[in-house]
């Protein structure tokens, strides 16, 4: 399946804990699964969704490993697979805050989770960036 922003997720088998532990390794121990996006335990919290194979978070990565660490926020890595749903106006997404009713336009996308409710859904390489600037001079 290819998505919006143009990275595309391959169904590579990463079963084997050395595999894991190897593509892991560059980011944070951070990581949750989708399902799990509005069970933790912050009252505000961002999500940052990608995939290894994607262009665009390939670039982004220096610019989110650097939000980790300075920002006031906690920030938590989901990797992008099959059960993250994909659909077009992620603006219908702001507000909800049950997970049947979110979905992401594409790789990397990064969510803000705020009282337990959807408060910024952004797509793309620039729109993630921007948020990150935006609110790292916060």
């Amino acid at each position: 399946m290819a998505l919006i922003s143009g990275c595309e997720a391959e169904n590579t088998d990463y079963s084997s804990e050395e595999v894991l532990e190897t593509l892991t390794s560059d980011y944070p121990d951070e990581f949750i699964e989708w399902k799990d996006l509005f069970n933790q335990k912050e009252e505000s919290y961002f999500i940052y969704v990608f995939s290894y194979d994607c262009f665009y978070c390939k670039q982004t990565k220096m610019q989110i490993l650097e939000f980790y660490e300075k920002s006031n926020y906690q920030l938590y890595f989901v990797e992008y697979t099959k059960e993250v749903p994909i659909g077009h106006n992620i603006t219908n997404t702001l507000g909800k805050k049950e997970i049947k009713d979110v979905f992401i336009k594409g790789t990397p996308s990064l969510i803000l989770i705020n009282d337990g409710v959807i408060k910024i859904n952004v797509a793309g390489k620039s729109e993630v960036c921007q948020m990150i600037d935006l609110y790292l001079k916060n």
